[in-house]
């Protein structure tokens, strides 16, 4: 291998522009060699940016021998086709969430990664926030207690995507899944990375956007796997900035991060701290926090190949995620049951 590796960008739509800023931001250590979308002009428009390759078709692409890593950016129900076939390309593998929409498919491209010996991750941005790093600092030190409460929300407007039916969003041989399919992997992933994961999941969703094939809001509620419970909130027709909030209520203590608001991470200490204390470490950044979180996944996923390492998203993550996400569809079908997450590891 180079000291660069060469990149091949695969779907060039509103998610690479944080992609790319990655690639920017990782500087000489990678090489983008060839990017491939289905309109020739928008593949033109990044080949001539990067004076490189320019494909309508993936596979083309895949035979390049340049090519020695694929960042992955297509619908959902493209990812178990094209980063299979990445894979067994003998290419390295960056591939947007969920990485696949079922766990029987990540479960194949874990194994066809391992088989192949090739880097395989998941483009999972939460553990690459500042606030959720600030908040895994306090649980490592126990600030707040034994765990007892957890709440999260996504919420955003995704009305328009939504509504136009030429697009992918809203309909299901796109997307497969609405909000819980598309928002939900990041709660979990999450819930996994900072307490363990959950235990099992009692589930609603609603379509509110008539045009749309698939659920845009949804609420699940359950246990954590360590007992404590918690509740995710997920919108895709708030019409407000693209925001996540994360309560975490402890015996001692409670956090709350809210990346739209003036603090992002407070911490409280009991019924009478009525203005709390700010984690002053993380800065408010309404328009770019969540592109900062990509674009720094991507600089992981290229030094993990550069340094030999793992990246830091392990894809097993990304199948736990799937597990739950597919307990949550299940417990909608059975009228918001509680339904066990599955655990099974390949």
């Amino acid at each position: 291998m180079s000291s660069a590796v060469g990149m091949g960008l695969i779907g060039l739509g509103t998610i690479s522009f944080a992609h790319m800023e990655g690639y920017r931001i990782a500087g000489d250590a990678v090489d983008i060699v060839a990017a491939c979308d289905t309109d020739p002009a928008t593949a033109k428009h990044v080949a001539d940016h990067y004076s490189c390759s320019s494909y309508t078709d993936y596979r083309e692409l895949l035979a390049n021998p340049a090519v020695e890593a694929v960042d992955i950016m297509l619908p959902h129900s493209l990812h178990h086709e094209v980063a299979g076939a990445a894979l067994r390309a003998k290419k390295h593998v960056l591939v947007e969430k969920p990485m696949a929409p079922s766990s029987a498919e990540c479960r194949d491209l874990i194994e066809v990664a391992r088989a192949n010996d090739r880097t395989f991750t998941v483009a999972e941005n939460t553990p690459f926030v500042d606030a959720y790093k600030a908040v895994e600092k306090l649980m490592e030190a126990g600030e707040l207690g034994e765990l007892q409460v957890v709440r999260a929300s996504i919420s955003g407007t995704e009305v328009e995507r939504l509504r136009d039916t030429t697009l992918w969003k809203g309909r299901r041989d796109g997307t497969v899944g609405g909000a819980i399919m598309d928002a939900g992997p990041h709660s979990f992933y999450l819930f996994k990375w900072l307490f363990g994961g959950i235990a099992d999941v009692s589930a609603q969703s609603w379509k509110l956007v008539a045009e749309s094939e698939v659920e845009d809001n949804a609420v699940m509620t359950g246990r954590l796997a360590n007992g404590a419970v918690y509740s995710v909130d997920l919108s895709f027709t708030a019409e407000v900035p693209w925001g996540e909030r994360l309560e975490i209520h402890g015996s001692e203590a409670s956090v709350i991060v809210d990346q739209l608001a003036d603090r992002p991470v407070v911490v409280y200490r009991g019924s009478f701290d009525f203005d709390g204390t700010p984690i002053a470490r993380v800065n408010r950044d309404v328009a770019w926090w969540k592109g900062a979180s990509i674009a720094a996944g991507v600089v992981d996923f290229v030094t993990a190949i550069g340094d030999g390492r793992p990246p830091s998203v392990d894809p097993v993550d990304g199948l736990l995620a799937m597990h739950a996400v597919e307990a949550a569809y299940q417990s909608v079908a059975d009228g918001g049951r509680p339904v066990a997450v599955e655990a099974d590891l390949p």
